[in-house]
Order: structure tokens, then C-alpha cells, then sequence
């Protein structure tokens, strides 16, 4: 055997799997298709020569134990997210400070706003339906959005939302993925930022690295896995022109990487099932530098290109946004002119100094964003559909069995088939 168990994935995920089974005194070889760790967590210098950021995911919430233990264990830190001090909304055209709607849709406004808090509550119970048998799960953002008939700037509201939560396309990711992170502030969409409360620091993939080299596995880089193969006793792991033999292995991928590795025996038909459809998060997350825009600024905008901007830290006299929209038509964060456009569009004073961003949709080792659900296909993100399959576990915060989507649920879903494969003879 070259190892006791192979783990496939070098996020947190695989990190977390590979710290907990080296305790267990396991000779664990991870094997990463990237040329460093980290997975969707990445950071690293604004344009090449200015502050470290995160292009990838970054806040914590104040409940995530599992990374607050970790952050300080391997000499990382948090940093905590500056308040919100300036709340504007962009309506007709014009930013507003009084609010989102204008005063004759203050009614429609907040009926839908208490429509979307008891249904976030209700899926919250578990619970499918609301009181009037409408479809809680099952059904698009759209055709939820749709169903609310709510004024123009409200839905324009929830779409900014939308954009760091449920993150793709309205027709196609099902509405409970909106109403769950609702669900965080008791079912209203605007506090949801009250959780976001840290950024690891110096960066996820930082921590996932040094989690890595603490274990004492074995890390091989920049060599794509293509087939897992279950024999009698052992799994052999393919990745490149080299077979790597283990007896036992933990793909710690998500659902729209995995497609890419042949399985003998195929697996179940739940995670084939899961994996032909896949996820559709489709968000882009940029930097904007810039001068003249009060930190604290928060901006939701008109339904369209970058539609929630929230000016976060100061660095060496410039301000640094943080904007996110959908990957669609007419949108495209590659070009310094569209993204001067946008900010003049949600900061009229600033002057754009430069933006950065990182494209995870064509990035052929994330193939998306975070998890984002298509509408009809939630159970196949059900943690009770990614058990281990033989001598295989899985692990990924996409189907964690808590705080699926988070980094912490990467952590739990890779300690989970860490014991997993600990339980095997």
C-alpha cells in the first residue's frame, strides 16, 4: 500500500479528513489537482502587488467553533468585518438612504417581507410547505419571486441577496436556498450580513495548507485524479499516469467536480443521480479599489451586473469593495470599463483605482461557486445521500450534515469521513 488512505481534494474538506485520521496514527496521501491547497478558498494579493484578499469564501460566522479553534491552532487570525455604518439602495436610478421602495409600495413591500420570514422559518422546522400549501422546496427563486407579487425594488432587493446566497440563475436554483440563509436572522434577507462577522486571515487556503503539512501527509500537487477503482481490500487511485494503492479513500470534492473522476463500480444511484445534475451556483465575487467611498458602505442595487457592494477595510488610503452578482448576460467582471460603470452606477463619488477577481464558473477545477441547489433536486445535496460506498467516503461542505455551504461544514463533512474510514477492517 502507498498509504493507508488516500484523500482526494486538498480543501478544507480533505484537510480536515487528513488532520483527523494522521491523529489516528492513519499514513494518509493527499492527492490536489490545483498547484496549491485551498480549493475555494484562495487568497492572495490585490492585482498582484497590493493587499492580501479573498477571492474565494471568506467570512466566518460567530458559531463556526470548528474553524475558530483551528484558525489559532495554526497561527492564522480573524478579522473582524467592519460594521455597517452608510445603508443605501439604488431605485430608478438614484441612491436612496431612506429606503429600499418608494412610499407607495411601502405595503406590498413589507407584506412580501413577512411572506419570506415565515416561509424561511417554516423550511427551517423542516417543514415543505407554508399554511397556504405553497411549495416551500421544489420551486425556482423566480417562480417564488413570482408567486410574493411583490413591487419591482423589492425583488430587486431580494435578488442582491440572492447573489450571496442562493447565486445563480433564478429560473433554475430553487428558492430554499434563499429562505434558509434567511432564515439565520429570524427570516429577513437584510441580516444576513449580521452573521457574517470574520475573515480568516492571512486565507482558507492558508489554513487548509498548513493544516496539511501539520498532519505529516503526504501532498502531491498539480495531478488530477481520473479513476477510483474498489478491489478486494483496497482502492487504487489514478491520477495522471501513476496508480496509487490505499486501503480506503475520501473524495473530498464537491458535486460539480467529481464528474471528472470515473468510479468502478459506479456509485449509487442517489450520487449519480446528484452528480448528473450538479449544482448552479454561478456568482462572481470582485475587488474594487477606490478612492472616495466611506467604509461601512453598504449598496444593494437595480437587479442587474454587480448588485451587492459592501465597501469592507482601508488599506494604504484606498477603499476596497467587495461586489457580487450573477454570472450572466451582459455581465462581465473581466472588464475594467463594465466595472467602472458599476461603481459610478452604486458609488456616484468614487474614482476606481483598479479591480480584481478571481472566475470560479470557468475555472475548471470548481466548475461554480458555492453549493446553489437546483430546484427539485435539493435531496440530492442531502447529506444521507453521500454515506460512504465501500472502502470510499465522501466529504465536502456541498452535502455537509451541518452548515452545508460553509467552510465549517467543509470541516465537519472531512472529520465525518475521517471516522468513517477509521470504522473500516
Amino acid at each position: 500500500m502507498d498509504a493507508d488512505v488516500i484523500v482526494v481534494g486538498a480543501g478544507l474538506a480533505g484537510a480536515a479528513a487528513a488532520r483527523r485520521l494522521s491523529k489516528a496514527g492513519k499514513r494518509v496521501r493527499v492527492i490536489e489537482a490545483r498547484d496549491r491547497c485551498g480549493g475555494r478558498g484562495f487568497a492572495r494579493a490585490h492585482g498582484g502587488d497590493g493587499p492580501q484578499l479573498e477571492f474565494g469564501g471568506a467570512w466566518i460566522t460567530p458559531w463556526q467553533n470548528r474553524l475558530r479553534a483551528l484558525v489559532p491552532e495554526y497561527g492564522l487570525e480573524l478579522r473582524p468585518r467592519h460594521p455597517v455604518t452608510n445603508r443605501l439602495w439604488l431605485r430608478d436610478g438614484v441612491l436612496q438612504g431612506s429606503g429600499p421602495v418608494a412610499p407607495g409600495d411601502v405595503t406590498a413591500h413589507e407584506r412580501a417581507i413577512a411572506r419570506v420570514a415565515a416561509d424561511s422559518m417554516l423550511l427551517k422546522k423542516g417543514l415543505t410547505e407554508n399554511e397556504n400549501n405553497e411549495a416551500l422546496t421544489g420551486v425556482s427563486f423566480a417562480a417564488y419571486l413570482d408567486r410574493l407579487g411583490c413591487p419591482k425594488s423589492t425583488r430587486n432587493l431580494f435578488s442582491a441577496w440572492w447573489t450571496v446566497s442562493g447565486n445563480g440563475d433564478h429560473d433554475k436554483v430553487a428558492a430554499s436556498e434563499f429562505l434558509a440563509s434567511c432564515a439565520y436572522d429570524n427570516g429577513l434577507a437584510e441580516g444576513m450580513i449580521k452573521f457574517w462577522s470574520d475573515t480568516v486571515v492571512p486565507g482558507m487556503g492558508v489554513l487548509a495548507e498548513r493544516m496539511i503539512a501539520g498532519s505529516g501527509a503526504e501532498l502531491i500537487l498539480d495531478d488530477p485524479v481520473t479513476q477510483v477503482v474498489q478491489e478486494t481490500g483496497h482502492v487504487e487511485v489514478v491520477a495522471g499516469t501513476r496508480q496509487h494503492r490505499a486501503k480506503a479513500c475520501i473524495i473530498a470534492l464537491g458535486i460539480n467536480q467529481m464528474p471528472g473522476i470515473g468510479f468502478t463500480p459506479w456509485l449509487s444511484d442517489g450520487k449519480t443521480a446528484a452528480l448528473a445534475a450538479g449544482h448552479g451556483g454561478r456568482s462572481f465575487k470582485l475587488w474594487i479599489r477606490a478612492e472616495g467611498v466611506p467604509v461601512g458602505t453598504l449598496v444593494t442595487g437595480d437587479g442587474s451586473g454587480i448588485e451587492f457592494a459592501f465597501a469592507e477595510r482601508v488599506e494604504g488610503g484606498a477603499t476596497y469593495i467587495v461586489g457580487f452578482g450573477l454570472m450572466q448576460e451582459g455581465n462581465d467582471p473581466s472588464d475594467p470599463a463594465w466595472v467602472r460603470r458599476q461603481a459610478a452606477k452604486l458609488f456616484p463619488d468614487a474614482r476606481v483605482l483598479s479591480h480584481d477577481w478571481h472566475d470560479w464558473v470557468d475555472d475548471s477545477f470548481a466548475r461554480g461557486t458555492w453549493v446553489a441547489a437546483l430546484a427539485g433536486h435539493e435531496a440530492g445535496l442531502d447529506a444521507a445521500n453521500w454515506q460512504p460506498e465501500g472502502r470510499i467516503a465522501f466529504a465536502s461542505s456541498d452535502y455537509a450534515r451541518e452548515q452545508a455551504g460553509w467552510f465549517e461544514g467543509a470541516v465537519i463533512s472531512g472529520e465525518d469521513a475521517a471516522e468513517a474510514v477509521l470504522k473500516l477492517r
